[in-house]
């Protein structure tokens, strides 16, 4: 059973994706059951790729994230919530081999597994922020796992050494078949709908939810340095607004620079991909440590030139992909203006990158590699827990109803001795000779009541005799 922490209706995020892949390819080893808190993409798809789905709600431990001296009885307190039986009950009906919850806030699945005695797998896609209470995040990842998994080195090395449970490193990959360079009709159809001329230079930003840690304000204070030395630059920022009052900020930057024609703000497009390819460069600015940059790997798949901030995961896929000039430090807007400029500058270079960009993420990060790096953790599990991938290793646990104090009988009431002949008729015959009954008083009403009230052409009738009787009366 793998625990999803979100199902968005309206886009699907990173780590509903990474987890969507993962679940796809662990079916050659299990039989996987997703388990989302509502009905969105993530469920879409799943559906659609064969994979069995359920719902069910269950509160996050933010805490877990950014740690707090409440941490540890905030996760104690999971416990009482009313999702907890429900989540517990449901692991224990199913009975899987395994469990696992996706990303480290999503901690209530994982302490109702190991309730059960059931292994939990703990997937971890963020840069756990360090403090003084970095300690109880790992004290309650390392007592409710059996086993870590890490998309990036960044997101692993908080854990390093300071817990029991084993780590393995499964950076993502994507579909690569729908990522890739697109032809130049697909990409003039797409600049056509942008309003794109040939001379333009269209600069990108995509985030499915933007908030403050996403970068956007750095972004376009970057595209507003540009504009006056590159008439040519025009800005597409795609995304769906999660703090409304950042996003509104933003748009002010843009209205009061003087250069609002050179942007578009777009909040969903239903192929992504294709999008990709009206793009000359993409920028993705993230102001936080990333567990991982998906963005920047589908932007690089699409044989697109990337400039990014260097934080966490991000910065670790620039290097990794021989990027590492085009990422500047966190924050450095002018820094990424330069970059930008750099490249645009440079046309060979512009051209070169994509092209280096799509062949080594696809070599690196391909769904090839990704397959190899998943078998050699299933090699670790058959050597360690070969249990974990026995058939039929578990049966579902029974849980008793709680029981309901029996209620006295209620007998019915006894009929008389001597009832009318109407009463002891069956219950059908009496309802049908009321049906009628009703039927004929209403009939009956309507008859007295025009007689009561007799319409107008019997009254002007009725005026008509009358007069007629006074003419003779005189006569």
């Amino acid at each position: 059973m793998l625990f999803s922490h979100v199902s968005n209706t309206k886009s699907i995020t990173g780590a509903e994706k990474l987890l969507l892949l993962f679940c796809r390819y662990m079916s050659a080893y299990f039989n996987c059951i997703l388990v989302a808190p509502g009905e969105g993409k993530l469920t879409d798809h799943a559906r659609k790729q064969g994979i069995q789905v359920m719902i069910q709600t269950f509160p996050l431990l933010y805490g877990m994230y950014n740690p707090d001296s409440r941490l540890p009885q905030n996760a104690e307190e999971l416990r009482s919530h009313p999702d907890y039986a429900s989540v517990v009950r449901l692991i224990g009906e199913t009975a899987p081999d395994l469990v696992l919850t996706n990303t480290i806030v999503n901690a209530l699945p994982a302490i109702a597994a190991k309730s059960l005695g059931i292994p939990v797998v703990w997937k971890v896609t963020e840069v756990i922020q360090e403090n003084e209470f970095t300690t109880d995040v790992l004290n309650i990842a390392d007592f409710y796992s059996d086993w870590i998994i890490s998309i990036s080195e960044s997101a692993a090395r908080v854990f390093l050494g300071r817990i029991s449970s084993p780590i393995s490193l499964l950076p993502p990959s994507t579909d690569s078949e729908r990522l890739h360079s697109f032809s130049e009709m697909v990409r003039q159809s797409e600049r056509k709908g942008l309003r794109l001329k040939e001379e333009h230079k269209c600069i990108g930003y995509i985030s499915a939810f933007i908030h403050p840690e996403k970068g956007l304000k750095e972004f376009i204070r970057m595209a507003i340095s540009l504009c006056p030395r590159r008439p040519e630059c025009r800005f597409v920022i795609i995304g769906r607004a999660a703090d409304h009052r950042y996003y509104e900020a933003c748009l002010a930057d843009v209205r009061f620079s003087g250069y609002k024609s050179r942007f578009q703000f777009i909040p969903f497009v239903e192929s992504v991909q294709s999008v990709y390819s009206a793009m000359d460069i993409l920028v993705v600015p993230s102001m936080v440590s990333e567990g991982f940059g998906m963005t920047a790997l589908e932007g690089m798949l699409c044989g697109k030139p990337v400039v990014a901030f260097a934080s966490g995961g991000l910065g670790e896929l620039m290097v990794s992909t021989g990027n590492g000039h085009l990422a500047v430090p966190a924050g450095d807007v002018q820094g990424l203006a330069d970059k930008v400029a750099g490249l645009l500058d440079d046309p060979a270079a512009l051209a070169n990158t994509g092209f280096h960009n799509e062949a080594t993420a696809r070599a690196m990060y391909g769904i090839e590699t990704y397959q190899r790096r998943l078998d050699e953790i299933m090699n670790q599990w058959r050597t360690l827990y070969p249990h974990w991938l026995m058939p039929g290793n578990r049966a579902p646990l029974i849980f008793a109803e709680p029981e309901v104090p029996a209620q006295p009988p209620i007998e019915p009431p006894e009929e008389p001795a001597h009832a009318p002949r109407k009463a002891r008729r069956p219950r059908g015959r009496t309802s049908f000779r009321i049906r009628i009954i009703r039927k004929r008083r209403v009939k009956k009403a309507a008859r007295r009541s025009r007689k009561r009230k007799p319409g107008k052409a019997v009254r002007k009738l009725k005026l008509m005799k009358s007069a007629k009787r006074r003419r003779k009366a005189k006569r």
